[in-house]
């Protein structure tokens, strides 16, 4: 069922409740307004008859039927129990005379009867005078009233429903609109989006669901982006070193060439095949760091010995590059994965080699919650429009093409200073050098 019809639905239920205890009121108070009235009249009818009875010249003036009885039973008894008169067939228990007696008014029901019992003294006379009858005429109105609340209740149901359909499909119209424009949005057209219902006057619900869907197509298309950018600047970084390993692998194939020549083409191949698994090693890891933080492979390390193994394998594989240490740190209990943090540094400290010829500072600081730490260089830093950017995988800085590389260290290095939920800092001046700063939470 649509929400359109489950609101009419709901709309009608609360209709007909509401609705329907209004009208079973006007129906027992109208009930017992008619009742009590008929009773009004078999009083005044008592009246009526101890007069004719005990002044017959009153029946000249005063009709029998000036109170619109069908066919009442009539009986009037004396102080003592003697029936003096009486009209009809009704009979009137002698426990309904007593009762009288000790009492001003007697009122009962028997059957279809409603009996009156009142006392009433004429020229110095007490009468006890009962008067009972069928009320015809006020069980008959009440019968059409009856029919006539539930027809009405009927009818109302129904317009409630209708009117909840038509009040409920205007109210939906906009969601309609919606999802009418939402079914256009494709791959092709992630650009398109939605537009308000009213552009200048208070933003309702609708509007903020539209706003919120745009900014998710924004949020999706800009997802999209990237995948194809990243799409793109893989084959391309994986095409070229393939190209090349063709190219020479082609070259020597096609004459006897000295050994040397072989070599060198070996040579070549060799650089371009780890160039290859470099890069593929690379988006591999960013893949499962993309999958979550791996919270299995956490164990507790201490962030002094992390620095001093990094610097270590990294004086190992150039030895002629300084690198300057500054800063101590205490005990420094870190959560965490040590491979990953030591690929981390490991990618900034050769970013640092690569596009730096001068020295390179690790500065390292911590607080009572968290750790810093810092590697700078003085190389050619990165353009402001580059900076924005230099974390999207396979990225490449405008004044970097020339020098080797596969613009995947600072995308893996972010990624996993996240996965420690920590942050990662880049900032940089073109020509004066780069500053990566690196913060991490402390295990407590």
């Amino acid at each position: 069922m649509k929400i359109r019809q489950r609101l009419a639905l709901r709309f009608m239920i609360v209709s007909a409740l509401v609705t329907g205890a209004i009208l079973i009121f006007i129906y027992l108070f109208t009930r017992g307004f008619v009742h009590a009235d008929f009773v009004d009249r078999l009083t005044q009818q008592s009246s009526l008859e101890v007069l004719h009875y005990a002044t017959p010249q009153v029946r000249d003036v005063m009709p029998a039927g000036s109170f619109n009885l069908v066919n009442p039973s009539v009986s009037i008894y004396t102080r003592d129990g003697k029936k003096l008169y009486g009209r009809g067939e009704y009979n009137i228990p002698s426990t309904w005379l007593t009762f009288l007696k000790q009492n001003d008014v007697f009122n009962a029901e028997r059957g279809e009867y409603t009996t009156a019992g009142r006392k009433h003294e004429v020229n110095d006379v007490l009468y006890f005078v009962f008067v009972s009858a069928k009320d015809l005429p006020g069980e008959r109105e009440l019968t059409f009233l009856l029919k006539a609340t539930i027809t009405g209740w009927i009818m109302s149901l129904i317009l409630s429903y209708l009117s909840g359909v038509y009040f409920s499909g205007k109210a939906l119209q906009p969601v309609t609109r919606v999802v009418a424009e939402v079914n256009q949005v494709t791959e092709d057209n992630l650009s398109h989006r939605l537009e308000p219902d009213r552009k200048d006057s208070a933003v309702d619900e609708i509007d903020e669901l539209i706003l919120t869907f745009n900014a998710l197509l924004g949020r999706i298309e800009r997802a999209f982006i990237n995948q194809r950018r990243f799409v793109q600047n893989a084959s391309h970084e994986l095409k070229t070193p393939l190209t090349a390993i063709m190219a020479e692998v082609e070259l020597a194939l096609t004459r006897e060439r000295p050994p040397e020549e072989y070599q060198r083409t070996l040579y070549v191949v060799l650089q371009e095949t780890e160039r290859l698994a470099t890069i593929t090693q690379g988006l591999l890891t960013l893949a499962r760091l993309e999958e979550g933080p791996m919270k299995t492979e956490m164990n507790n390390l201490d962030v002094s010995e992390l620095v001093d193994r990094t610097l270590a394998a990294f004086s190992l594989h150039h030895p002629e590059r300084t690198v300057i240490r500054e800063g101590k740190l205490g005990p420094s209990p870190l959560q965490g994965n040590f491979h990953l943090l030591q690929t981390a540094l490991l990618n900034i400290l050769d970013n640092a080699y690569k596009y730096s010829s001068d020295k390179i500072s690790v500065i390292l600081s911590s607080t009572d919650h968290d750790v810093t730490i810092v590697i700078q260089d003085y190389g050619i830093g990165i353009p402001p429009d580059d900076l924005q950017r230099i974390r999207v995988p396979l990225f490449r800085a405008s004044n970097a093409w020339s020098i080797p590389g596969a613009g995947l260290g600072l995308s893996l290095v972010d990624r996993i200073v996240s996965v420690h939920r920590g942050s990662f800092q880049i900032t940089s001046e073109e020509g004066k050098g780069t500053r990566c700063t690196m913060r991490l939470p402390l295990a407590f």
